[in-house]
């Protein structure tokens, strides 16, 4: 067990180093363009990548996924609103709601932004031989589809 709480530990360090790597790979390409759209950061672009992977997000849907309060995601939601990366749009049954959309200048820049995570990753995986990289992606996306037992638990009390 201990062994496995050592592993587990090189595995966060190793964790952070990799995402710096990624990073600094990508800094001079996806900086030029965040400063395009007024210093947009890493992690403005994460809540953009998320409103582009459905037809948006209610506020309070924006602050659960980042972790953060309600007021937290107002103001993040205000700056990527003033770089014409997000519009609100009110909820047409309940007035109260308001919903984050992406616009076609989102689009636009995390295609960009895509484009130069995959430049970087192909930097940052030359570490690798083809075999590794296979080993690698294979045990990454098991564990990413991996659920929890109380996930689980929780998923099937919130649908009974």
């Amino acid at each position: 067990m201990k062994d496995r709480s050592l592993l587990l530990e090189r595995l966060m360090t190793a964790q952070g180093d990799l995402r710096r790597r990624f990073i600094e790979m990508a800094s001079p390409t996806l900086q030029a363009e965040f400063a395009e759209v007024g210093g947009t950061t890493l992690h403005q672009m994460e809540v953009v990548r998320r409103l582009l992977l459905g037809d948006g997000m209610s506020m309070r849907e924006v602050a659960e996924a980042q972790g953060i309060g309600l007021s937290g995601a107002t103001q993040l939601i205000d700056r990527l609103e003033r770089r014409g990366l997000v519009t609100r749009v009110r909820d047409v049954r309940d007035r109260r709601v308001q919903h984050v959309v992406p616009t076609e200048r989102a689009r636009d820049l995390a295609a960009r932004f895509k484009a130069g995570m995959r430049r970087a990753s192909a930097e940052v995986f030359t570490a690798l031989d083809d075999s590794e990289l296979q080993t690698y992606v294979d045990l990454t996306e098991r564990i990413a589809a991996t659920v929890p037992n109380d996930a689980g638990e929780h998923l099937r009390r919130a649908t009974a």
